[in-house]
């Protein structure tokens, strides 16, 4: 597995990859980047990892201003086959817009799995990419984000200012 550190415009990231396949997506605090590579151990504890300056071609491709097409990504999502269910289901969402726990869960055919689904939401592996961001609460409330209110709050708005303008 390889991995590398990203300064996207949303903040730094930890990107990672498998056998050319990407894995991880984490945002991070730019003053403990340790916390980000504890983190993708804890995930694939038998991986062997290593860091490496490629990954600057991958965040490049990410975060180039436009919004990313997921198919165009060769994906390594490691889950059940609840939570993957959910990732997919997250892909379907169109960019610059939202739906609630409620929806999401609906969408996969569990109306009663709201909660579920939030928890599956939250451990989505590749953030930006698989959009877990554009899920809010029923109150029309943002809700929580894995990287942080501030950082779901700039990719929401970024979502919405590019769908406006271009």
């Amino acid at each position: 597995m390889l991995y590398g550190y990203y300064d996207s415009p949303f903040g730094l990231c930890l990107i990672a990859t498998t056998k050319n396949k990407l894995c991880n997506l984490y945002f991070l605090d730019a003053s403990d980047k340790t916390a980000g590579l504890d983190l993708l151990r804890s995930e694939w504890p038998d991986a062997d990892i290593a860091e490496t300056s490629a990954i600057t071609t991958l965040g490049d491709r990410l975060f180039n201003g436009t919004p990313p097409d997921p198919s165009t990504f060769s994906l390594h999502l490691q889950g059940t086959d609840f939570q993957t269910q959910v990732w997919q289901a997250l892909l379907n969402i169109p960019f610059g817009q939202t739906v609630t726990y409620q929806e999401l869960a609906q969408s996969i055919g569990r109306p009663t799995a709201a909660r579920a689904v939030g928890n599956a939401v939250g451990r989505n592996p590749i953030s930006f990419l698989i959009p877990c961001h554009r899920v809010i609460r029923s109150s029309g409330k943002l809700g929580g984000y894995r990287w942080g209110f501030p950082c779901k709050t700039a990719l929401l708005n970024w979502e919405q200012n590019y769908s406006q303008n271009g």
